[in-house]
Parts: C-alpha cells; structure tokens; sequence
C-alpha cells in the first residue's frame, strides 16, 4: 500500500470520491494535484539586489566613521543591512540570511556568543515550537475537520449566518495554529465546497463575500492572541521582563480585545452593506450528517488533540497560581505528546516549521545584540523628535507609525518590517515612558496590512489554492482589503482610551 501510495499521491483522494459518490448518489469532481507556483521575480531583480548587498553595507560601514560608534557597532550595522537587502530581494530563505548574520557576528566576536545565541535559549522559542507541535496534533487528528462539519451542521441556512460561521470558523482556529498560512491553508477548501454546495456564482457578490470571510477570518485576528503567529513571540521577546510577566497569554488576549471586538463588527458591517444580496441559499445538510457519520466517534488522537488544548488553557489562565510560564506548560505537553507517540518522530521532523523557528531564534539574537552594543539608546538620541511625539501627543505618532510601516511594506516582507520597525520604535518607547507592549501591539496589528498582492504571503497562497477559476474577483477583494487597513488603524484608536482606563497606557 505504501508503494501505491507513493506511485500515485491520488490513489487515496480518488476512494474517497468513490465513496462519497457511492453514499450520495452524486458524481464528485475527480482531484487533481495541485500545481507549482513559478517564482515570478525577473532576474535582474536579484542581480540588482546582490550588487546592493555588497555596496550599500560598505558604503553605510565608511558613512559611520565619525558618528561616534564603536568598531564592532559599525561592523554589525552593515551585516544587518545585508540580512534585510538579502530578505527584501528574497535572494536566499529568510531564515538563511539570519543564520548567515549570526554566523559572521560569532566569527568576528563582535558580541558574546550567550548574547548573539540567546534565541535559541529563550522561552519565547521554546513557547513558538511547542505551539507548533500542538498545532499539528490538532491538523492531524482531524480534530479541526470535524469541528468544521459540526458548525456547518448547526449553522442556519443563511448568507449572513455562513459567512458568520466561515469568519468564526478563522478566528477560532486562530489561538491555536500558530501560522496564518496553516490557517488559510484550512479554510480555502471548506470556502471552495461550501460556495460550490450553495451554488453560488464565482466572482459575483455572494462568492466574493464569502471568500473575504474565509481569508480574514483567518488572519485578521494575528495579533490579538499571543500564540496567533511565530512572529508574536519576537515582539514578546523584545519586552522587559517585568512587562512580559504582566503580559502572559490572557493578559495579551485581555489587553488586545478591545481591537478584536472592533475589527470584528466593522469587517461583519462593511461587508454585509458591499456585498449584500437577496439570495437564500440552502444546502443538503444531509451530507453532512453523513460525512460525520463516516467519521464517526471521537478517535484517541482527536481526544489527546482535545486534551491537549484543554490542559495549555488550563495552564495559561492559572499560571498567577502555579507561577509556571506558559512556554514551559507548553513544553510539558509537547513531550507527553512525543513520549506517547502522538506525534511520530516523522512528524515532528516534517511537520514542524523548523525554518521559521531558526528564523525566530536568530532574530531573537540579533535584536539582543542591538541592544548589547547600545544601538537602541543611540537611535533614540537620533529620533528624539519621534520620542517626543510619543509622549505627548501618541495619537499623532500612531498615525505617522502607520505611514513608516506602509511605506517599509512596498519594500519588505512582514517579518522583516516588524523587525526593523520593532527595533526602532520599541526602545522608543522605553525611553518616552510608554508601555512597550502597546507600541509592540500596535507594530503587529498595523505590520498585517496590505494594499497589493505581493505584500501578503499568505494572500498568495489563498490567491493559489484557488485555482484557476477562483471564487471570488480579485479587484472587488483587493478594493474591500483597503477598508480592512482602515479597520486596523480605527480599532488602534478605539483601544487607546480603554488602555489609558486599564492605566496600560
């Protein structure tokens, strides 16, 4: 069977299109296997791009000569600015021009090897990989297939109440699976039965609504949840002690609702006033019951999947009791899971997105390095106008922060943006005396927004999974997207004064 398997990667997807067929009387669609994405960067894109690698970090290590810094400062600034050329042209994986910069800081013994390789040691790393191995227990067990088919049982048959569900659906799984491409990579396909089984029309009003519900289900929500993405954690890692302790998973969740609950009513507002329509949809929940039946009671996996998430809540909402951080109840989980085979040792090998995880550990180091050679107190000399700002008059520096991160986004990727905005603006706002963690929110809520498609990775991949005939018209998507930037920035402002009552702010 595993040499069929291997032979044919169809043969599996093609029984259960004989079953399902056979049970319902219907023909089903045969699969077909997704087809490769071609890299569509021109070559003298990255041709120009290695030629700036090597330029620009000269010519920014010879500019330094008289600005009063250390020789291992001005050495570091220029390999940092090859990692962010190398991620801004895509000319190597990210977590390769990381590890490249550490390598070369550990080599010239520009800091400690304890500071450069404090990443990998720290509980912002070990909370993202234990996050990660929960995730997949949850994918693999079919636990999330099943809750899926469960709402889509219960929910009424209407257009606002699909979308409703489609959108909850996202923002569900969003706590839980530490990656907005793992996120939209679940609920493309349930948006493309579920448009297929209301017969609804690709591109029209209907179609476009529902696929605005399943991507922004899924990601919209990034940053109100500490474990909602990898990237969380380096922004977690950048805050003082005392200030990560007072902002431990439901601190986070507590101090970011606010935001959530506004992004939430106006994305369900706005879209249901741009894209209503009179039509009344009905689906044969009969398949449903069906497929539920097929699947039938609960397997051991889905049980220590549902365990799993059930002891990681429990962990994180009396952590004031048991004083455990909540990185180390995830590691404890992880390894009960590996110790009882839940997860397979290939599993844990293939599954995991290791690269992201080296990514985080070595970005974790450099902004540890950063603040090792006094850079972040050296740029806040350089900004004192912007710290200023920050002081006194914070709704005018929310406003030009939005604009700094918008115009990096044209030219960088998300993580790099919130790298490079997180090192600048954080220590910023230690020095004004602002809470750090509402600058670091503010940096990850604003970093999501996007204007045109190669900005968004995981745009891409909703875009991709899609196919040839998507079910919704891109330019009624990308025109509405603008409004959910708008989203961001209000609900931005809707927290500030119930941060101030919290006195967060």
């Amino acid at each position: 069977v595993k040499h069929m398997l291997a032979d044919d990667p169809l043969i599996f997807k093609r029984f259960l299109k004989s079953y399902l067929s056979r049970q319902s009387g219907e023909e089903l669609p045969a699969p077909q296997l997704a087809k490769p994405v071609k890299s569509a960067d021109p070559g003298w894109f990255k041709l120009l791009g290695w030629v700036l690698v090597w330029l620009v970090p000269l010519s920014i290590y010879a500019w330094t000569a008289d600005m009063g810094m250390t020789e291992n400062a001005r050495t570091f600034v220029s390999i940092f600015i090859v990692s962010i050329f190398m991620w801004a042209f895509k000319l190597v994986p990210d977590y390769v021009a990381g590890m490249l910069s550490i390598l070369v800081v550990l080599v010239l013994g520009i800091v400690p090897s304890e500071v450069v390789l404090s990443g990998f040691r720290s509980s912002s790393f070990f909370m993202a990989m234990s996050i990660f191995v929960l995730a997949v227990i949850i994918v693999d067990s079919g636990l999330i297939y099943r809750f899926s088919l469960f709402l889509l049982k219960v929910t009424p048959c209407s257009t606002f109440a699909y979308n409703l569900m489609l959108t909850l659906i996202g923002l569900l799984f969003t706590p839980v699976l530490p990656s907005a491409n793992g996120r939209i990579g679940l609920v493309t396909p349930l948006l493309k039965d579920l448009v297929a089984s209301l017969k609804f029309e690709h591109g029209k009003r209907d179609a476009n609504r529902m696929a605005l519900s399943a991507f922004f289900g899924a990601s919209l929500f990034s940053s109100i949840f500490l474990t909602s993405k990898a990237i969380n954690f380096l922004v977690f890692s950048m805050l003082p002690t005392q200030v990560q302790d007072n902002f431990q998973w439901s601190n986070w969740t507590e101090a970011s609702m606010a935001a959530g609950l506004v992004m939430l009513v106006l994305f369900l507002l706005f879209s249901h006033v741009f894209f209503r329509s009179k039509s009344h949809p009905q689906i044969d929940k009969s398949k449903i019951h069906m497929q539920l039946k097929v699947l039938g009671k609960l397997s051991f996996n889905e049980w220590g999947a549902l365990l799993g998430i059930t002891l990681m809540v429990l962990g994180i909402v009396t952590t004031s009791i048991h004083k455990i951080k909540p990185a180390w109840i995830g590691m404890a989980i992880m390894l009960i899971f590996l110790a009882l085979g839940t997860m397979s040792k290939a599993s844990f090998k293939k599954k995991i997105d290791w690269p992201f995880l080296f990514l985080l550990g070595t970005l974790i180091g450099l902004t540890k390095t950063v603040s090792y050679l006094g850079l972040d107190k050296m740029l806040a000399l350089q900004l004192g106008g912007l710290q200023t700002m920050m002081s006194e008059n914070f709704h005018l520096f929310v406003l030009v922060l939005f604009g700094v991160i918008l115009l990096i986004r044209f030219a960088l990727s998300t993580i790099a943006t919130i790298v490079i905005v997180s090192s600048v603006f954080l220590p910023l706002a230690a020095t004004a005396g602002v809470n750090m963690w509402v600058v670091g929110f503010i940096i990850l809520t604003l970093s999501e927004a996007f204007m045109l498609p190669y900005q968004c990775s995981y745009y891409v991949l909703f875009k991709n999974s899609c196919g040839e005939d998507p079910v919704y018209r891109e330019k009624s998507f990308l025109r509405f997207n603008l409004w959910v930037c708008v989203f961001r920035l209000t609900a931005i402002y809707v927290s500030i004064p119930i941060w101030q009552a919290m006195e967060i702010l």
